[in-house]
């Protein structure tokens, strides 16, 4: 594919500076960049490599006055790039339509345009709407609904009664709507509690590879709109995740836990269940959440404290050796003076 810098100037409705004409024909990095590409200062840090790079173009900040090369300014230049990035790179769409080798069981229902991959399998009642790409080896169980256009990666197992909004993508290895870590003791005996509700997701949440999510006891486990699930997390059974919350990887998330919209749970967090955390709380990574926490908190540690006692936490932490030393030290002279005081 090839643009002139003054097309991919009007197709992202910026301003352009230097010869329109300049023909792009690639995108890349600053340092990896070559004439025929065009790239992007991502932080202020990085305009010094505006002189060095061999790059055709570049997308830069609104206020940068001195660039030597041909550029588009841009508010946000990271965000406009990725605009780009999807002009030049579109993601591959297979045809709609059922492989040979796929099975769709009676009282399924499947858009003509969406696409359903060798050996997958969509199970009796599941309703796939437009535009979906169901890939290779995927499972989509009885009675799922699945909205327009979203992409179901391959090896992914939707279990029965699932719910997936519109323009979700779901990434291999992920399993919805598995059964809630649910048991009873019976004279020494775990008894199964029997999981009868299911998973529901909203529009426009991307679910990272092999995550799990488990359906509800009763009721629904709910990922709303906007939601980004990265890789290895765990939603146990009725949890609610707000909107346009983000989970890093290896987060853990115990049953029946509100995590509050446009919240972030860093790497590796572990929240208990029967909790709430409220609206835009923040949590830093490997913290372990307790409690409840509320809205606009910024807390971090084992177990989760506001940040600020966390940071003078690991500050004293990083001491102990030093204080252990002087306490010991601290301790022959008490002993010592206590010997003389007595042999008075």
């Amino acid at each position: 594919m090839k643009m002139s810098l003054g097309d991919i100037g009007e197709e992202l409705g910026l301003e352009c500076f230097g010869p329109k004409e300049t023909e792009i024909s690639g995108v890349a990095s600053l340092e990896a960049a070559g004439k025929s590409d065009i790239s992007f200062v991502q932080d202020r840090k990085h305009l010094a490599n505006l002189g060095t790079t061999r790059a055709g173009a570049a997308i830069v900040f609104d206020d940068v006055e001195d660039c030597p090369i041909p550029h588009i300014k841009s508010p946000n230049p990271y965000l406009s790039f990725v605009r780009l990035v999807e002009l030049f790179v579109p993601q591959f769409r297979p045809e709609g339509g059922v492989h040979p080798s796929a099975v769709v069981m009676d009282g399924a229902s499947v858009d003509p345009s969406t696409s359903i991959g060798a050996l997958s399998v969509v199970d009796e009642g599941a309703s796939i709407g437009p535009d979906c790409i169901i890939y290779p080896q995927a499972y989509i169980g009885r009675n799922v609904q699945i909205g327009a256009g979203t992409i179901i990666k391959p090896q992914v197992s939707i279990q029965s009664d699932t719910e997936i909004g519109s323009r979700c993508t779901i990434h291999s290895g992920a399993v919805l709507g598995s059964d809630g870590y649910g048991f009873i003791n019976d004279g020494g005996k775990h008894v199964k509690i029997p999981q009868i509700g299911n998973v529901v997701v909203g529009d426009d949440v991307e679910i990272g590879a092999n995550v799990t999510v488990d359906r509800a006891t009763f009721g629904s486990t709910r990922i709303e709109s906007g939601c980004k699930i990265d890789n290895l997390v765990h939603i146990a059974h009725n949890v609610f995740v707000g909107e346009n919350a983000l989970l890093v990887a290896q987060v853990g998330i115990a049953g029946s836990t509100i995590i509050g919209k446009n919240s972030i749970l860093a790497g590796q967090v572990g929240v208990a269940g029967h909790i709430s955390i409220g609206n835009g709380v923040i949590v830093a990574s490997k913290s372990g959440v307790p409690r409840d926490v509320p809205d606009g908190a910024v807390i971090g540690g084992i177990p989760a404290v506001p940040v600020d006692l966390w940071r003078r936490q690991m500050a004293g932490m990083l001491r102990l050796p030093e204080m252990l030393k002087e306490f010991k030290k601290l301790k022959r002279e008490l002993k010592t003076l206590k010997e003389r005081l007595d042999e008075k």
